[in-house]
Formats: structure tokens, sequence, C-alpha cells
């Protein structure tokens, strides 16, 4: 009996020891994203806002900036409460993601206020109008909100990135750049071209150790949805819509993730939205 218990010491001993290390799929995923620094556009609503929150919560520096300042306010006291035990940094300004100027802002009081860059949500976007009832400067805002704010937010982040040697974003689509629906058309043609810079600019950037992840929601409670409070209850609960701390859930895996890993692209839909 007592040799038998020597040999299966001796074959226990020859395993694989798990490991802890915070670059492992096993170790501790907070420490992923502990004392990293994260830019989030649109981050005082929506998904952008619960992302934020999740974020501060894990230990991230965060900084979230959007158009209006009374969300804004509201926004910082929300995530700095929630982040209040992670030991990361929350700020932010208000700025206007469809402006190059104000993109070219933001980032520059992240290097001043976070050292720069290592996570970039690119979040901020707009329904807008389409073709059939809007004009051209209805038309022209939603493309420079939900394309062109990408555009420039990604550019100025890599910039930081590739100093520091690696990074990683994560644009939020649509599952309208597939969908397609009527009366959506700009918005969706936005989401396709959102589409088609994450999977075409992924192929240039991952040799950096930059990684690109597209993240696509279906139909989410957020401000953009335009129902009333009470409907969003009863969608929720119907299994017809997600919430934004569900996308915001989605996010945080992505980035939770070894940096051996490329999170491509995730569709997430509530179940019982039959697209």
């Amino acid at each position: 009996m007592a040799s038998q218990g020597s040999k299966s010491s001796r074959r226990h001993s020859t395993q694989p020891k798990t490991s802890t290390s915070s670059n492992g799929a096993n170790g501790d995923a907070a420490s992923e994203l502990r004392g990293k620094a994260v830019v989030i556009t649109g981050g005082t609503t929506g998904i952008g806002r619960a992302t934020a929150k999740l974020l501060a919560q894990r230990g991230a520096s965060v900084l979230i900036f959007g158009r209006h300042e009374r969300e804004f306010s509201d926004a910082m006291s929300e995530i700095q409460k929630a982040g209040a035990n992670g030991g990361g940094k929350v700020s932010g300004l208000t700025a206007d993601v469809s402006r190059p100027g104000d993109c070219k802002r933001v980032f520059e009081q992240a290097d001043r206020d976070l050292g720069g860059v290592d996570i970039l949500v690119n979040n901020a976007a707009v329904a807008g109008s389409g073709v059939l009832d809007g004009n051209s400067e209805d038309w022209r805002y939603s493309i420079e909100t939900n394309l062109l704010g990408y555009i420039v937010c990604t550019r100025e982040a890599i910039d930081r990135m590739r100093k520091r040697g690696a990074g990683h974003i994560v644009n939020v689509g649509s599952m309208s750049a597939d969908q397609r629906e009527p009366e959506n058309d700009v918005y969706a043609a936005t989401k396709a071209a959102v589409q088609a810079l994450s999977e075409s600019l992924r192929k240039s950037v991952n040799k950096e150790n930059i990684r690109i992840t597209l993240v696509e929601p279906g139909a989410v409670a957020t401000p953009m949805q335009e129902k009333s409070p009470a409907e969003e209850r009863q969608r929720i609960q119907q299994k017809k819509m997600l919430t934004a701390d569900d996308i915001a859930r989605c996010v945080v895996f992505c980035l939770e993730q070894p940096d051996r890993m490329d999170v491509v692209a995730v569709q997430v839909r509530p179940l019982m939205q039959l697209i």
C-alpha cells in the first residue's frame, strides 16, 4: 500500500500546475485590467457608462466623455462610486466625438490623467435619420459620429499603443450591420462600415500586438431605443431586449482574455429577438 501511495505521489507531481498568472486563462481576471488606462467614447450613457462602471470596479483607470454636461456629471459620480475600491483613476470631460478637434483634446487629457492609453472602447453613436426622412445635415452628423469618430479615436489610440508595444480596441457595432432593417438605412450603413473597419484594421495592427474586437449587440435598453422605462422593463422581461450591463459584461469578457487570444467578433442578442 505504501509503494502504491508513492507511485501516486510521483504520478501527480508530473502534472502541469495550474497557472495563477494574470496572463493565463485561469488567472485572476481582475488583474488583467487593474491599472490599465481606458478611454471610452460615449461613456456618459448606456453601454459606455455601464462598461466604465464595470472596468472601474475591476481596477482600471477610466476616462469617459460625452456631449452633455448633465449626463457627464451624473456618470462621473456613478463611476467614481463604483470604482471606489478598485484603485484606478476616473477622469473625463465633455466633448463631441464627431469633432476631430474634440477627439484630440480627449486623448491629450488621457495622456495627462492616465499616462497614455492601453484600451479604447469606441461606443458613441446616434440613431439618426434615414434616407427618406432626413436631410444631408442629419446624415452627415450620423456618419461623423458613428464612423469618423471611431476612425479618429482609433488613430489617436494606436499612436499611443505603439509606444507601449500593445493595446486593445473594442468597437461596439450593431447587428444592424447584417440585418439592415427597413427605415434604418443610414444607421445600418455606418455600422456595416464599423464592421468592415474592424475586420480590415486588425489585419494591419495585430502584428504590432494590438488587438481589435468587434462587439455587435442586438436590441439593448439604451437612450437610443427611445422607449419608455415601462416598455423597456416589459421587453427585458420578455427576453426581447438586453440591458446595457449585459453588453458591458461582454466587452469586459473580451478585454480580460490573455494576450495570446484575440476575440475577433461577438454578436449578442436577446433570446427572443428572432433575427
